[in-house]
């Protein structure tokens, strides 16, 4: 799973840009699949959702450099625990194998937070510093992918598949320093997916 977490305007350009990181998820995927195929000649049309738990989790720590201050941390984390899509799909059959293509809608749930810290008094007047917060979502994004399925029977098949997901963004925001100075927390997740399936065909 690859995930890029921005650090949007803290009211200074270099917090911005250096505040930028990726975080590259690796996880598993644990599930299920249901749907149906139409075959006219050698090409197959069918309909598919798939879904199931989804373990993926990082979090990156970043120090950001200051000409007239000490420097301060960015720590950023993110974490998902399910993904679902419905897709349509199209094959060609070429004796028992099916090469095919799919794309369509994705469902996940992505849970971010990211904290700004500073460790001594970075701040005229102030002494450490904390800000920041965390968010949970449910959102609707897209998938296109492909595969290859095999036939080992009339009924059992096995296949393999690849899988690209968007599924937009996440944001939120905490007061940097006062009021005046809002973080604006902000991150796009992407996903490959890549999995093995084993198959009954009613």
């Amino acid at each position: 799973m690859l995930g890029l977490w921005n650090l949007g305007p803290i009211g200074r350009d270099r917090g911005e840009e250096a505040g930028s990181s990726n975080l590259d998820n690796d996880g598993a995927e644990l599930g299920g699949l249901i749907g149906f195929n139409w075959q006219y000649h050698r090409w197959v049309f069918g309909l598919e959702a798939d879904g199931g738990y989804l373990w993926a989790r990082d979090s990156s720590n970043i120090n950001i450099p200051r000409t007239d201050f000490d420097p301060f941390r960015v720590s950023s984390s993110f974490k998902t625990h399910y993904l679902f899509t419905v897709a349509p799909r199209i094959g060609y059959a070429v004796g028992r194998w099916l090469p095919y293509v799919t794309g369509g809608l994705a469902v996940g749930d992505l849970d971010y937070a990211q904290e700004i810290t500073f460790p001594t008094g970075i701040v005229s007047g102030q002494g450490a510093f904390r800000e920041g917060g965390s968010e949970t979502e449910t959102n609707c994004g897209w998938m296109v992918g492909g595969g290859l399925q095999y036939a080992l029977t009339n009924h059992w098949s096995v296949r393999g598949q690849y899988q690209y997901v968007d599924l937009g963004d996440i944001s939120f925001e905490s007061n940097f320093i006062s009021n005046d100075a809002p973080a604006h927390h902000h991150a796009e997740v992407t996903e490959h997916n890549a999995s093995f399936a084993v198959m009954y065909k009613f």
